[in-house]
């Protein structure tokens, strides 16, 4: 093989064109911040990317699940330690009715005092956080307990 001017400059001029594409490319990965533009340039860092970019939606999500269910505990702990102190009141009263010192206007008085913990009851067994009933099983939508104490739930877990 004969060497030439012209093979030199071919030589030179396909060097200095693959190092003027090679410092466009690093300079548009410093000035973009990304090591490849598009999928073509490198399927490998593509792939990894997509599959990172699907762990972190899965991960927020799980994060934002757990969040609402410590909510969703957080409240079902209120509720039932309300409902236990109506509990409690509600024993306490009954007690106090059995004893047979009481006129017809005190026990009237403690009927009284008896319906509207009962009611409290109700109202903290029907307990709903954004729409979502509390006591109801999985059906979350349907109000546990109707204004005659008929339960509406069912008797599911809740996931």
């Amino acid at each position: 093989m004969r060497i030439t001017n012209q093979l030199f400059f071919s030589n030179t001029k396909y060097n200095y064109q693959t190092t003027m594409n090679d410092l466009y490319s690093a300079n548009k990965e410093l000035s973009s911040g990304l090591k490849i533009q598009n999928s073509y340039e490198d399927s490998g860092i593509y792939v990894d990317a997509m599959r990172l970019d699907y762990e972190v939606a899965t991960l927020e999500q799980v994060k934002e699940t757990s969040s609402k269910a410590q909510t969703f505990a957080n409240n079902t702990d209120k509720a039932l330690n309300q409902f236990i102190e109506n509990l409690d009141q509600f024993k306490v009263k009954t007690i106090q009715a059995a004893s047979d010192s009481h006129s017809a206007t005190s026990l009237d008085a403690i009927a009284d005092e008896l319906e509207a913990l009962r009611s409290s009851m109700l109202d903290i067994a029907n307990t709903s956080i954004n729409g979502t009933y509390l006591f109801s099983g999985s059906a979350t939508n349907i109000q546990p307990i109707s204004e005659d104490g008929t339960y509406n739930g069912n008797g599911e877990e809740l996931r």
